[in-house]
């Protein structure tokens, strides 16, 4: 049986957006692993002590006679780190306090942190025990952070060390900035918080989805890849044409900007005549639905069976796709793509 830990760290039980975002992540981990368990370590409503001498005392004194008591300030250390071990995957919910993590977050670590219990030292050097576990970290902030500063929000960074040090490496982060701002914009950075998260629940291969993209719409849009592809490996240029608007504009390296269905279409056919396509995978990694436009960008892999060359006919590359929907339905209205370094 599945184990999620959730420690909530914000101060405010009610009205949290770390917390309610946290509440997304559970709803979604517990749809991927049926039958699974949540253990909640609220540390608002049951916050872990501070550090004493006594307990740190006890963290240095010799471990007791075997099948003897612990002494009492292990107590609640070795309860939290039981608790610890027993999950696969932590959630962490934590709003920024001072630029660094709240200070109950800091104390519940100071608890669990502890040699030969979630590291060792082994030949001089620290080796956190815990490598079997991931983590997801939500975080929250007022305000959003500078363009040009790397340093003006240590949580992140304090809580990806920390969880290294004791073995957990695996970590994604759903960062929520700007909650301070107006409704609409905390509002639509939520709604992308919440995106993040489908995304780490999704099947492999699965974008992230932005904006009000119904499962039609991600069908109808999953079927222009499709065709794409497989107008491309037949060198068939009147079916790939058939897919785009009749403005559409091709970008691509070497060559100058293809404006319009009947240039596209020209410029497609002395393509396919002169190379062919053995596979075109593509791998669409976001997506985001503005009314009646989709911006798409990913990667793509490409195999020649003759021809090739650099820009277009490169092995690996990323794209941006506009689509457009069209009384027709959706269609290609930019192609753009480059040669990944």
């Amino acid at each position: 049986m599945k184990r999620l830990l959730r420690i909530d760290a914000s101060a405010r039980t009610q009205g949290s957006i770390s917390r309610s975002v946290a509440d997304y992540f559970q709803v979604r981990w517990t749809e991927s692993n049926p039958g699974g368990r949540v253990i909640v370590r609220d540390l608002a409503r049951y916050p872990v002590p501070h550090l004493d001498a006594a307990t740190i005392a006890a963290f240095l004194a010799p471990p007791p006679p075997s099948g003897g008591p612990p002494p009492e300030g292990l107590v609640l250390s070795d309860a939290l780190i039981d608790e610890l071990s027993s999950a696969d995957h932590l959630l962490i919910s934590s709003p920024l306090y001072n630029l660094t993590l709240p200070s109950t977050l800091k104390a519940y670590f100071d608890h669990v942190i502890r040699n030969d219990r979630t590291f060792a030292q082994v030949e001089g050097r620290y080796v956190g025990l815990l490598t079997s576990k991931s983590a997801s970290i939500v975080t929250a902030r007022g305000g959003v952070a500078s363009p040009t500063a790397d340093d003006d929000e240590l949580q992140t960074r304090t809580l990806r060390a920390i969880l290294a040090f004791i073995g957990v490496t695996k970590v994604d982060v759903i960062s929520l900035e700007g909650m301070s701002g107006d409704e609409a914009s905390r509002s639509r950075r939520i709604a992308y918080a919440r995106a993040e998260i489908d995304h780490l629940f999704a099947s492999p291969g699965e974008p992230v989805c932005l904006g009000p993209l119904t499962e039609e719409d991600r069908r109808e849009i999953g079927g222009l890849r499709a065709a794409q592809a497989a107008a491309i490996q037949r060198g068939d240029a009147e079916a790939y044409a058939a897919l785009c608007t009749d403005d559409i504009q091709l970008l691509i390296p070497g060559h100058e900007v293809v404006s319009g269905r009947e240039r596209f279409l020209a410029c497609e056919a002395e393509l396919f005549r002169s190379a062919s396509f053995a596979s075109f995978r593509k791998t669409p990694e976001r997506i985001e639905r503005s009314g009646d436009l989709a911006v798409e960008v990913g990667r793509q892999e490409v195999a020649m069976r003759r021809g090739g060359a650099a820009g277009v006919f490169a092995a690996r590359q990323k794209y941006t796709h506009v689509f457009r929907r069209t009384a027709q339905g959706w269609r290609f209205a930019v192609l753009m793509s480059n040669a990944i370094e």
